[in-house]
């Protein structure tokens, strides 16, 4: 009875000796049921895991050479992994995330409030108004009640 195979979906029969065959007999599907295999006795098999990384290093260290002659042979490989470089550091670049070791702010009570002059565009980022609350006047006991009410979205 044929089934599907799990790698291309093509119906094939499974051979007599192998009921519980999901893959078809295809190269690219055998090499995918390979991968499939390695990549769970990676995670299950420690001994596996320790023996194939033992066996890179000593492939490593008798093929030094192998990835500066590879990039000198494939000047297309060169260019394009450069320019894929140059793309992620330019996106790292834009990103400025806030550092807690940077902040010049001494430690205190804030109010942070939406700035109504930039609307929020997406959930990730906010522009936000950072103001200190007096710790000796009445305002600092309402702060977070404040805050609830000029929040429309926490309105009922």
């Amino acid at each position: 009875m044929p089934q599907p195979c799990a790698c291309c979906g093509n119906p094939f029969e499974p051979r007599p000796q192998i009921p519980d065959q999901t893959y078809c007999s295809a190269p690219d599907c055998q090499r995918a049921r390979k991968r499939q295999w390695q990549r769970a006795k990676l995670q299950s098999d420690p001994d596996y895991l320790a023996n194939q990384r033992a066996a890179q290093q000593a492939w490593s260290q008798r093929n030094q050479d192998y990835w500066r002659n590879y990039r000198n042979d494939q000047p297309d490989y060169a260019l394009r992994n450069r320019e894929q470089q140059h793309r992620r550091d330019a996106n790292r670049a834009r990103i400025n995330l806030a550092k807690m070791d940077v902040c010049a702010l001494p430690t205190g009570l804030y109010r942070i409030k939406l700035n109504p002059a930039f609307p929020r565009r997406s959930a990730d980022s906010w522009i936000v108004e950072i103001a200190p609350v007096c710790v000796t006047c009445p305002c600092k006991m309402d702060v977070s009640r404040e805050d609830l009410i000029d929040n429309p979205a926490t309105r009922s």
